[in-house]
């Protein structure tokens, strides 16, 4: 383990920021966001905190070196899921047990933030010179779609075109190279209302609804890509409400549709798909509004001789004594926004597990907290020569 940081300070840094509940909705990270800058103010390294809205407050910190030079950014959200019900321990306690911490957040991903968090300390603590600079963002509102967060941050011009980024989300220490891509479509179809006992006089808004349903089943995804898994695009119905009473024919159903992307698909490829469905579905009594939501995510990828991706797979090797996995991620994560928006090359690793991203009992190997915090640290050194 590194000899410039103990592991207890990484743990008490887990320990402290897993102990807010930064639940989103509503996506309060004052408190939380405040524990990271006091951490970066009192090591003397320079942090400030932007407060966007309503509570969501985003920390940047940077670290800059004795000469011009590249850039790196990274990345981690401190909001979380609710943790809902049947968890054994207090889901904001950090318990520790047999050598993990348990608690909401620990996996998905305050134990990446504390590793990135501590790795700039404790590059800093080494008093090695390097060039360019390190800038850190830990962000709210990623799990509702980073309009608040990494979105917000990128539109101030905050890391923007910075040469390599890392994402410390959830990955068990395997190298992801992009994810696959995400839009949310709500479908409203109006028909006519009018007593139940007299059905012919409506239009069931909600049998057409199924009508629709069916033909979205016919969906057949036109890219295919091995890298990922699933190596193919979906097209789901997640939620469907509709009808007002037992005995009124209902007029209105509303569908919401859980679109993922592969890199080559785009809104308007999604949306085109998406017409041609609704229109074999013969639906012309009806009246449909499609609206996408403002949430999204693009699908990328990065390749593997990327700088940032060989640099991290040689400080594992050199870490760890063994070559690491090497993947992509299904779901969506800022790596999105900092490829597409930010044109940064942007890499996934970090020390959750991602089976237990948003599970009850969710916890975090702290072997691996120390682990990555060892490894950014050599990859900061050769990164920023």
């Amino acid at each position: 383990m590194t000899r410039y940081i103990k592991e207890s300070e990484i743990c008490e840094l887990t320990q402290a920021l897993v102990k807010q509940p930064t639940v989103n909705p509503p996506g309060d990270t004052k408190e939380c966001a405040n524990i990271i800058a006091d951490y970066f103010h009192k090591n003397r390294i320079e942090a400030e905190l932007l407060d966007c809205k309503n509570g969501i407050v985003n920390v940047v910190a940077k670290y800059t070196g004795t000469k011009s030079g590249k850039t790196l950014l990274l990345n981690g959200h401190m909001d979380v899921v609710a943790p809902g019900k049947e968890w054994t321990v207090d889901p904001f306690g950090g318990e520790i047990q047999d050598g993990k911490m348990y608690g909401r957040g620990t996996c998905d991903m305050k134990s990446g933030i504390a590793a990135m968090a501590a790795a700039m300390v404790g590059f800093k603590r080494s008093k090695k010179k390097f060039n360019g600079e390190i800038i850190l963002m830990a962000v709210g509102d990623e799990e509702t779609g980073s309009q608040f967060g990494t979105r917000y941050l990128l539109e101030q011009k905050i890391g923007l075109n910075a040469d390599f980024a890392i994402v410390t989300e959830p990955t068990d220490l395997k190298l992801e190279l992009g994810n696959r891509g995400l839009r949310w479509i709500d479908l409203s179809i109006t028909g006519k209302a009018c007593h139940a006992g007299r059905p012919h006089l409506g239009i069931n808004a909600i049998e057409y609804g199924a009508r629709l349903i069916d033909a979205i089943r016919t969906f057949k995804p036109k890219i295919r890509n091995d890298k990922f898994e699933p190596s193919l695009s979906s097209l789901s119905v997640t939620q469907i409400s509709g009808g007002t009473q037992a005995n009124v024919i209902p007029n209105q159903c509303r569908i919401t549709l859980d679109r993922r992307m592969l890199p080559g698909e785009t809104t308007e490829t999604v949306m085109s798909e998406l017409s041609n469905i609704i229109d074999s579905a013969a639906l012309s009594d009806v009246t449909i509004d499609i609206e996408m939501r403002p949430n999204f995510w693009d699908p990328y990828l990065i390749s593997e001789s990327e700088p940032i991706v060989q640099t991290i797979k040689n400080s594992y090797k050199k870490i760890i004594g063994k070559n690491p996995l090497i993947g992509t991620k299904p779901a969506c994560t800022d790596g999105s926004h900092l490829f597409h928006i930010g044109k940064i090359p942007a890499l996934l690793f970090g020390p959750g597990l991602p089976a237990l991203s948003h599970q009850v009992n969710e916890y975090v190997p702290l072997r691996n907290i120390y682990l990555a915090t060892d490894i950014f640290i050599d990859a900061f050194e050769k990164l920023l020569r």
